[in-house]
């Protein structure tokens, strides 16, 4: 009843307690105590009943009963990060169980590899229960060995087999009463097209699992939670706010556990900063910050105060204080051995810079610059990006470019791997940052042809759109799955302080065959689509075609002007001007659509030529008579570009 109606096995064990009831009986009540507290409570208080229904089954002298509860307390020491001891637990429930109960056993072990991301030892094991547990009819205990092997295969890549074993595991919960295992097995599924890349039906299905859920009266904030993951990796990080928003809304109003709510708190404050409401982040990770540090969760205190300094700095907040912040916090991920914590480091020198104090500044960015060389990808291209800043600051033009070369290839070779998560939003984000910084080099330096190559960098990057569906390639499908799953349960293990140097081996093993996978599909294809070549754009245009790439920086547009066999620039006006302007020109387009509105003519005209003068500047006079193709920032596309008198 544990899995099928959770609330009622739970007051019925507890029924039974209250019976004085023989040590048989009193250990199946403690079991199913132990085992709702650790799925859905508390893990101190799940491990005292699981020993005490451990101590009453030796009691009772049950040889199966013993190796059963045997099995859950080696399952919840493993959670609990006591790996050696659950191992051990589990292995006297093999020695102690027999037939049926040994299988069961097995299943149980299975999980516990598969969590420490001994795979192929997982599935050896589930292989070992299922033809036993089909044998003595056991439904129950054959779907959930079935979806332990589809997600054992998930994390092989080996997605056919795991969408069949799921499917066979989905049909025969139909046949059970076991709703909460039937909406588990939906969830499962929607976890495993998240993983291989499916966006679409990721959403679907865990709508479905929610639904499910919803009818037990079981709580799905762990499932909100996942939503909002695949709505930031579909660039939907509005739509996560709000989903993390409604569930803590739910969470509030029925007096549910504090440690889901901080953990929707930060997810609510990762998505609002891409959404662009820093004000949200920062009331949403303030709030996550004190309920993690309450728990005594310095994981994910952590994690959460380098958000809230994020969106401090997102809203224009600047201070030594928030330095000093920074810096702790670089600290503290460091000591976990955390990914994100070159990125504390990289921010604290950007604050400092920002504050003028140079020196600071430069052991800061000293600090996150070692990770350029090893490490995830996210940390290797903070790295390149505290490198670029050093550049910046010692006045080496070469070396920021260098820098922001090096960074932006690392994007390039392992966009893929960062597809399905959170890190695609700040991995794009600090791309968007290189491709700026060399940009403002490339302005620096004098060569027009330079920046119009950083400039479409960094449209490239900045513009880039997540794919939300799996790749047409089945290897390089099945190596993603592989890698995003082994991703997910790596960053799940350090939540956990759990060692993972299983998980991190297979998912570095597995990066670099996605990277060289895509670099063999990139070398198939005429000409590389993540390379701009100025020299074969000038050559398309010709003599008489004239190209206008508007790039904006320092809030100024700068009018790259390509044709004839070369590529100039024309500085123009502020941007802000410039938007006004076309506000005022909107307006004024709309009045002349009115009868006897045409005395406003000369007005619009006029409004015309200012937008000239701010948008194309000296560059109008270079037009030619030919055909002109403008390349605007996002910002701009509200002009009405017939209107300047260049462009009639």
């Amino acid at each position: 009843m544990v899995f099928a109606a959770p609330n009622d096995a739970l007051a019925r064990a507890e029924g039974v307690l209250d019976a004085d009831p023989s040590p048989l009986h009193a250990s199946v009540a403690h079991q199913v105590i132990g085992i709702w507290q650790r799925d859905w409570g508390d893990m101190r208080i799940a491990l005292y009943h699981l020993r005490r229904a451990r101590d009453l089954a030796a009691r009772a002298e049950s040889a199966d009963r013993e190796a059963d509860v045997l099995a859950a307390l080696g399952v919840a020491l493993v959670h609990a990060g006591r790996t050696q001891q659950g191992l051990a637990s589990l292995e006297r429930g093999i020695a102690r169980g027999s037939g049926h109960t040994r299988a069961r056993v097995l299943f149980r072990r299975a999980y516990a590899r598969w969590v420490l991301g001994h795979h192929r030892e997982a599935l050896e094991d589930v292989r070992r229960a299922i033809p036993v547990l089909r044998q003595a009819e056991d439904v129950i205990w054959t779907a959930r060995a079935l979806t332990l092997r589809a997600t054992v295969h998930l994390a092989l890549g080996a997605v056919d087999r795991a969408d069949a074993d799921f499917t066979a595991a989905e049909a025969l919960w139909d046949t059970t009463g076991q709703e909460h295992d039937k909406a588990d097995a939906v969830e499962s599924r929607g976890l495993a097209a998240f993983r291989s890349g499916d966006i679409p039906a990721a959403l679907r299905l865990l709508d479905e699992a929610e639904e499910r859920y919803a009818k037990l009266g079981t709580p799905t904030f762990m499932l909100n939670i996942r939503r909002c993951e695949v709505l930031m990796a579909a660039g939907l990080a509005p739509e996560a706010l709000a989903e993390a928003d409604a569930a803590i809304a739910v969470l509030d109003g029925i007096g549910g556990q504090s440690t889901r709510k901080a953990e929707l708190l930060l997810a609510a404050a990762r998505a609002a900063l891409p959404a662009g409401d820093a004000h949200t982040a920062i009331a949403r990770a303030d709030m996550a910050v004190r309920l993690f540090a309450g728990q005594r969760r310095s994981w994910w205190e952590s994690h959460a105060r380098l958000v809230l300094i994020e969106a401090r700095v997102a809203a224009g907040r600047s201070s030594g204080r928030l330095v000093a912040d920074a810096a702790a916090v670089a600290e503290r991920l460091a000591f976990f051995g955390a990914p994100a914590a070159p990125e504390a480091s990289l921010l604290a020198g950007r604050i400092a810079l920002g504050l003028g104090w140079r020196a600071d500044a430069e052991r800061h960015l000293a600090v996150a610059a070692r990770s350029r060389r090893s490490g995830p990808p996210l940390a290797r291209m903070t790295g390149w990006a505290a490198q670029a800043l050093r550049a910046r600051v010692a006045g080496s033009g070469r070396g920021v470019l260098e820098a922001c070369r090096r960074g932006l290839d690392v994007l390039d070779d392992h966009r893929m791997t960062l597809g399905a998560s959170e890190l695609r939003a700040r991995a794009t984000a600090q791309g968007a940052e290189l491709a700026a910084l060399a940009q403002q080099a490339s302005l620096d330096s004098g060569s027009p042809r330079r920046l119009l190559v950083w400039s479409e960098r960094w449209r490239a990057t900045a513009l880039s759109a997540p794919p939300t569906r799996p790749p047409a390639d089945p290897q390089l499908q099945s190596d993603l799955t592989a890698f995003r799953e082994i991703a997910a349960r790596a960053e799940a293990a350090r939540m956990e302080a759990r060692p993972v140097p299983a998980l991190e081996r297979e998912q570095r093993r597995l990066e670099r065959e996605i990277r060289s996978r895509t670099l063999h599909m990139r070398g198939d294809t005429p000409g590389d689509g993540y390379r701009f070549d100025a020299g074969r754009l000038l050559q398309r245009l010709g003599d008489d075609v004239r190209l206008a790439e508007l790039a904006v920086l320092d809030g100024r547009v700068q009018v790259l002007l390509c044709g004839q066999g070369r590529v100039r620039r024309f500085e123009a006006g502020l941007l802000a001007e410039a938007e006004g302007e076309a506000e005022h020109v909107q307006a004024g387009l709309r009045r002349l659509a009115h009868p006897g509105a045409e005395g406003r003519l000369p007005v619009v005209e006029a409004a015309g030529r200012r937008l000239e003068e701010l948008l194309l500047g000296p560059a109008a006079a270079h037009l030619g008579d030919g055909p002109v193709v403008v390349v605007p920032p996002a910002r701009l596309h509200r002009v009405p570009w017939a209107l300047l008198p260049s462009l009639r």
